[in-house]
């Protein structure tokens, strides 16, 4: 039995984290149109997602432990695993300090999207293009680690959950519930769910994708982002990170490949739109709008764009 499935008699649809099961009911139906959950109540949802169960050994019925995780208001999933949390920390250069820090114990829904909040504030997303069209490769694999991390855990262990982000790359670790140890490479990966109920909810809302297709992405998307092929290592406490390469290492103590990348992104935008102004930069890219001010000035300067109207009206328009 998957102790995500362990159920919970007294728990009530009132202990979930309120509005949250309607969010997450539109949030599937954005993503595949005519989705049965569209026409469900919220009782009827969570019977669907499976977070409503009968034990036919016990008799027992009721929510389960995966319905307070992911929809419980925070005492609620500290009560189910008091344990839980997860710790991101961002260093610089410093390797006995951190530069910004976030202790994350919401539900898994909220968790996600603080996870991945703190990642995009502290990555680069280089230029890349798949075809003729633009792609993040830094959302993608933010996506498949944080979501990786907090679907493949055990959370009744006591083993504190982190996501570090550091000159040596982006890692994260995990307890886990391992039926072998050591490496895992794409050639011989057999995907086993370690809570599949909790990994069909983050699919079906568009937060994961089929079982085993993280793996595939990060092992597509890893190297443009940071140099180097992801490293995963399945265990007691598991462990995914993605190195630097020597290259990318070098240049990210002189913050050349990430200005660089935010440089090729303004210049695409501008050869897309023709016209932009500094604040619509600063909301496409998540850069302030000071930042994007100082790389449109410099393509200014360069010849690549023209500037017209006053500091507040200011457009800058495409010319290389």
């Amino acid at each position: 039995m998957f102790t995500e499935q362990h159920i919970f008699p007294y728990l009530r649809i009132d202990d979930l984290e309120p509005g949250l099961i309607d969010k997450c009911r539109k949030m599937a139906s954005a993503r595949r149109p005519n989705h049965p959950w569209a026409e469900m109540d919220d009782f009827e949802l969570l019977r669907s997602a499976q977070l409503y169960t009968r034990d036919i050994e016990t008799g027992a019925e009721g929510l389960n432990r995966a319905a307070a995780l992911l929809l419980g208001r925070r005492e609620v999933v500290l009560s189910a695993c008091p344990a839980y949390k997860t710790d991101a920390v961002f260093r610089d250069q410093q390797a006995d300090r951190y530069d910004d820090r976030e202790t994350v114990r919401d539900n898994l829904v909220t968790a996600y999207g603080a996870l991945r909040d703190f990642c995009v504030k502290h990555l680069p997303d280089p230029f890349y293009l798949e075809g003729d069209r633009r792609v993040s490769v830094r959302d993608i694999v933010v996506r498949e680690m944080v979501s990786n991390t907090l679907i493949h855990r055990e959370f009744t262990s006591p083993f504190p959950a982190k996501l570090i982000i550091d000159e040596t790359g982006l890692r994260t670790e995990n307890a886990s519930r391992a039926v072998f140890e050591g490496r895992l490479t794409l050639s011989d990966f057999n995907p086993i769910p370690k809570n599949p109920i909790i990994a069909n909810f983050f699919t079906q809302i568009g937060y994961a994708e089929e079982l085993g297709s993280g793996f595939r992405n990060l092992e597509k998307y890893a190297k443009a982002l940071f140099g180097a092929d992801p490293v995963l290592e399945e265990g007691d406490v598991f462990k995914a990170r993605i190195p630097r390469g020597e290259d990318s290492h070098a240049k990210s103590k002189t913050g050349n490949s990430l200005k660089e990348g935010v440089r090729l992104a303004i210049i695409a935008l501008l050869e897309e739109r023709k016209s932009l102004t500094a604040g619509e930069v600063a909301a496409e890219l998540r850069i302030s709008s000071k930042t994007a001010a100082k790389y449109l000035k410099e393509l200014v300067a360069e010849g690549l764009a023209e500037a017209d109207g006053n500091v507040r009206t200011r457009r800058y328009y495409w010319a290389g």
